[in-house]
């Protein structure tokens, strides 16, 4: 159904508008550019949703085993104090000691030449600015900056063999392809108390020839990850009730800022369920060795600074000011269209998302690692 407005709120909201007229009211209804997040995941049929993979993927991803050398966790770079994210232009990997904007390198030098993204709402990345439901048998996709990674299952397992995030270069890993090295981390898993975590969820034997079957195994181990990482989802936001037909959700400011948002061109790639087109824009003025970058989501922005994919903007507003001059932009934008278009940025951030940190680990190591 189409969002629409009583004739008194629309006369409020015109009382809103500037003199360049950014602040009208669009002529596409707001449902035509955006959807609503659903309040959970959906689960790929090949990586069905169970508790057990859920809670061993939690395990897992705070836990430092997965390094080479056992001091950085999935979770150092993607903490759930800093929104899922590590709040810094550009992560520090193996051998870093210290959480988020605190941390240092070491000496180590190993440095990520990207902005580390949040992992909130992964299991809807993939989806479009047209895609208004999930369609059926979705495969969440087009993972890192670069869209590399086809599924979050495969996702899961890139950072575990990149040497600068948690691989390393030690001298027993050298000449390991990546498979070669997942097998060192596979003999870890199965000599920790992980084994038993895996037997119970995957079993030892298969169901269909009955011969026996290791349940440790990379397909596995980014099964569990995958599961637990779409457990994080930021639904419910106000502008998600905006988007449901509750008209008071919204500030005047807020909906004028939404406006102009929209009559700037911003929805162009911005726009859909997760605030984004999942495509690739060339920009080599942010990452000068990779000139096209994933057009990021939007949703909630307000946790994730800094901003960019080189993290070159501190504060939100900042972001938005970037694109005061910028040739894809319809419109020129001036201080206030700014100012308001950052107002109706933060509604689409919520606290109500899962951000539990494990008591501890059953390997006994440090929850996140060196942190």
């Amino acid at each position: 159904m189409k969002l629409i407005f009583s004739f008194l709120f629309a006369i409020i909201l015109s009382g809103c508008n500037d003199s360049n007229n950014l602040g009208d009211i669009p002529d596409q209804p707001y449902t035509d550019l955006f959807t609503a997040l659903p309040d959970a995941a959906t689960y790929p049929v090949s990586n069905q949703f169970s508790k057990g993979k859920q809670e061993l993927g939690e395990l897992l991803f705070f836990d430092p085993i997965l390094s080479g050398g056992g001091d950085i966790a999935c979770a150092t770079c993607h903490h759930p104090d800093l929104g899922w994210a590590d709040g810094r232009n550009f992560s520090i990997g193996v051998g870093g000691i210290g959480l988020g904007p605190d941390r240092e390198d070491n000496g180590m030098g190993n440095i990520t030449p990207i902005h580390s993204p949040t992992i909130m709402n992964v299991a809807f990345t993939g989806l479009g600015v047209d895609d208004k439901v999930i369609p059926a048998n979705f495969v969440s996709g087009g993972y890192f900056w670069d869209l590399r990674a086809e599924t979050l299952e495969k996702q899961a397992l890139g950072p575990i063999v990149n040497p600068v995030e948690m691989r390393g270069d030690l001298p027993e890993h050298a000449g390991l392809d990546d498979d070669q090295y997942l097998d060192f981390i596979i003999d870890k898993l199965q000599n920790s108390p992980y084994q038993a975590y895996f037997d119970e969820e995957f079993g030892l034997v298969d169901p269909e020839t009955l011969l026996e079957v290791e349940s440790v195994t990379k397909e596995n181990i980014a099964a569990v990850l995958a599961t637990f990482q779409r457990r994080i989802v930021t639904a419910n936001t106000r502008f998600d009730k905006f988007l449901k037909g509750d008209e008071t959700a919204l500030t005047s400011r807020e909906i004028t800022g939404l406006n102009k948002f929209i009559n700037a061109g911003c929805a162009r790639c911005h726009g859909g369920m997760m605030l984004s087109d999942n495509l690739l824009h060339e920009d080599d003025k942010i990452i000068p060795n990779l000139p096209a970058v994933r057009t990021p989501s939007l949703r909630n922005i307000a946790k994730t600074a800094p901003y960019m994919q080189n993290g070159s903007s501190p504060t939100l507003l900042h972001a938005v000011a970037v694109y005061e001059d910028r040739e894809d932009l319809q419109v020129e934008l001036g201080e206030d269209d700014i100012d308001d278009i950052e107002a109706f940025l933060h509604s689409l951030t919520t606290e109500e998302f899962y951000k539990e940190v494990p008591g501890g680990l059953p390997t006994g190591n440090q929850v996140g690692g060196n942190i």
